[in-house]
């Protein structure tokens, strides 16, 4: 593709309190450098803007006057780029596009150029044109430009091509900036590298076996709840209007009553008893009084602690969806549906293997194992059934025992150590001798980056984990949850977004950083990791917060 770009970069950012918003990091890339590698492409780049540090290669120009809008831009930046023949593709984005590619410029050019449209913009998912994204032919532009007035609107000519094309939307607000920032984090980038594994087959369970597995179909109530008219609190079960005559027994829950036959009668019944036959309703005691002649009669009118049959949920109705985690609340709620059998995909099965000839030796250079436990606890946090592996030497017939056919059962197989280049970290070619296939093999987080996941040939996945305790606790936090959505179709987790009050002197300039965080009086405040060797750093921790890079405050909140 031969073609020139002019890239927007000025704009006051009015929704943006005034920031620079084309220097926002967005995973640690300005998103003027976002911009530029889209069209990196391209013989002349222009960008309209103030000065920035940009490529010494960039032509740089500015809107007269300054602020003047983006009509004003593009023409300042067509004008840049001098004479150009009818024919020349022009790309003219903004530099407010966070996931913009090169792939959607050739995109763009190729659609273009198939029916030669004057211009080819960009639709994003909510069906908004983005006059901002979009390929050009020269003469098309500058027959715009002659007759526009200040609204990008007015530039688009007759013809255009709109292209419908996914992770074109801008920025515009904090919120906005806030999104994208959450979508860059390693926790994306997991998802998107795990995103080839298959989900395990679902099976049929009793529900009490169902803990910490997902629901493979909708949870549906086989009967109505309450299953009868049941009193809600200890009162009187009440037949016609008030003053009322207590006859019989009380009522006791798991017991069916005597009648009430008679109009202006009443029976002492318990929280959890059926309302008996002929009873209207059911009075809480404390809303009685007895009167002179021994009758009871009520203090508030019309009041009714009756629980119908049905009121919590009717015969067939969906009480839980597929992809639910069945917790004790599911596993409750099923019961009282008379629901006894559960289709569910899990729970998933772990086991955690330590790796090192250094780790757990008698020797002067030997160390404790402290990693193992805290990276088993983050796995049955999670529901998993986690056993304990064995402890692999430095060599990589271990290794290939570990993650080959002959392996220990279940669907995540997770070794701590051997994820490094050193010559004693030999799991990579432990799992190329078994055929699996590497899906990530390293991030940019700390700490936890020396992270390397692979889909086993029999379905199952390796999480490989940093040898130091604090690395391998940091990387299970970061990937767990997500191999538990896509193995079992979990729903995904609620993310929770939080405030970090000390990012800025936490946060590292280019990469994401995991941190020890507590609650103080509703506000989240961050500790440094002083070692990746040893625990001490998560002492009196209440979670694990992942951090954008340079000092953004926005953080999300692992465990």
């Amino acid at each position: 593709m031969d073609f020139d770009a002019v890239i927007l970069a000025g704009g006051r950012a009015r929704r943006l309190a005034g920031a620079d918003k084309p220097s926002s990091l967005i995973g640690g890339r300005r998103l003027i450098d976002i911009a530029l590698a889209a069209v990196a492409g391209a013989q002349r780049i222009v960008v309209v803007g103030p000065d920035r540090d940009l490529p010494a290669q960039v032509i740089t120009a500015r809107e007269d006057p300054p602020f003047a809008g983006p009509v004003a831009a593009v023409d300042a930046g067509l004008a840049a780029l001098g004479t150009l023949p009818d024919g020349r593709e022009i790309a003219v984005l903004a530099a407010d596009l966070p996931f913009v590619s090169a792939e959607q410029i050739g995109e763009l050019a190729a659609r273009r150029r198939a029916v030669d449209a004057p211009v080819a913009l960009a639709v994003d998912e909510a069906g908004h044109t983005q006059y901002l994204l979009g390929v050009w032919r020269a003469d098309a532009l500058r027959a715009a430009l002659s007759t526009a007035d200040a609204s990008m609107r007015s530039l688009v000519p007759a013809g255009v091509l709109t292209v419908p094309l996914a992770d074109t939307d801008d920025i515009d607000t904090a919120e906005d900036l806030a999104l994208a920032r959450l979508r860059t984090t390693p926790l994306q980038r997991v998802a998107d590298a795990l995103a080839p594994l298959h989900s395990v087959a679902s099976r049929t369970v009793d529900v009490d076996d169902a803990l910490g597995a997902v629901l493979a179909v909708p949870l549906v109530a086989a009967t109505p709840f309450p299953a009868f008219d049941t009193a809600a609190m200890d009162g009187y079960a009440v037949r016609g209007a008030a003053p009322w005559q207590i006859v019989g027994a009380p009522v006791r829950a798991g017991h069916a009553g005597d009648p009430l036959n008679v109009t202006g009668t009443a029976a002492l019944i318990a929280t959890g008893a059926p309302l008996p036959p002929g009873a209207d309703r059911v009075i809480r005691v404390e809303e009685t009084t007895v009167l002179d002649d021994g009758l009871i009669t009520e203090t508030t009118v019309g009041r009714d602690d009756t629980r119908r049959r049905g009121e919590s949920w009717a015969a067939g109705d969906e009480l839980a969806e597929a992809g639910t985690v069945v917790d004790a609340a599911v596993i409750g709620t099923a019961k009282a549906a008379g629901v006894a059998r559960l289709s569910v995909r899990g729970p998933l099965r772990a086991v955690v293997h330590s790796s090192g000839d250094e780790v757990g030796s008698t020797g002067s250079s030997g160390i404790v194992d402290t990693a193992s436990l805290p990276v088993r606890e983050v796995l049955a946090r999670l529901g998993a059934q986690v056993s304990r592996g064995a402890h692999l030497p430095d060599a990589t017939a271990a290794l290939r025992t570990a993650v080959g056919p002959d392996r220990a059962p279940g669907e995540v197989i997770v070794v701590i150590g051997a994820t490094g280049r050193g010559s004693a970290d030999l799991l990579r070619a432990a799992l190329l001798d078994v055929g699996a296939t590497v899906l990530l093999d390293g991030i940019d987080v700390r700490p936890g980056g020396s992270l390397l996941i692979a889909a086993l040939p029999d379905g199952g996945v390796l999480l490989g984990l940093g040898g130091n305790p604090v690395a391998a606790l940091c990387g299970a936090a970061l990937c767990a949850p997500v191999i538990r959505r896509l193995l079992l179709q979990a729903r995904p987790d609620g993310v929770e977004q939080i405030t970090v009050t000390n990012a800025t002197e936490l946060s590292h300039p280019q990469l994401s950083r995991i941190v020890p965080v507590r609650s103080d009086g509703g506000r989240w405040v961050g500790s440094p990791v002083k070692s990746t060797a040893d625990l001490r750093s998560l002492i009196g921790a209440h979670a694990l917060a992942l951090l954008a890079p340079a000092g953004y405050d926005g953080a999300l909140r692992l465990l």
